[in-house]
């Protein structure tokens, strides 16, 4: 529960460096005040969706807010392989660890990555 704890003071710290209410980044989000409130609490696991918006709106990488193995390992746990390429890319994972974080064959993702983009 720790990480959960340190990523949700992060997302606080950087919500009121910018001095924004916690409605007011709920509605750049496209949540309500309440997600706001339990995300900082550390109860609340956002989506991959909204995990990029908030990186967006505070202008830093998405892992310097969330990155942490046990968050990272959540949001791709069922994922298809199809989304690791975007998910790699966007959170500036190396494919090896990604695929170790997924517990996916790393060969067999870089091999199906290359044949996919023609590498």
């Amino acid at each position: 529960m720790k990480f959960k704890k340190r990523i949700a003071s992060r997302i606080k710290q950087f919500r009121e460096e910018l001095g924004f209410p916690q409605k007011y980044l709920a509605d750049l989000v496209g949540v309500s005040r309440q997600t706001i409130y339990y995300l900082e609490r550390g109860s609340y696991n956002p989506s991959l969706t909204i995990s990029f918006k908030i990186s967006d709106i505070f202008k830093k990488p998405i892992q310097e807010i969330f990155y942490q193995e046990p968050i990272i390992k959540e949001i791709l746990e069922g994922k298809p392989l199809s989304e690791l390429r975007e998910i790699a890319e966007l959170a500036g994972i190396k494919l090896e660890k990604l695929a170790s974080l997924s517990e996916i064959d790393d060969k067999q993702l870089i091999r199906d990555f290359k044949e996919d983009t023609l590498i």
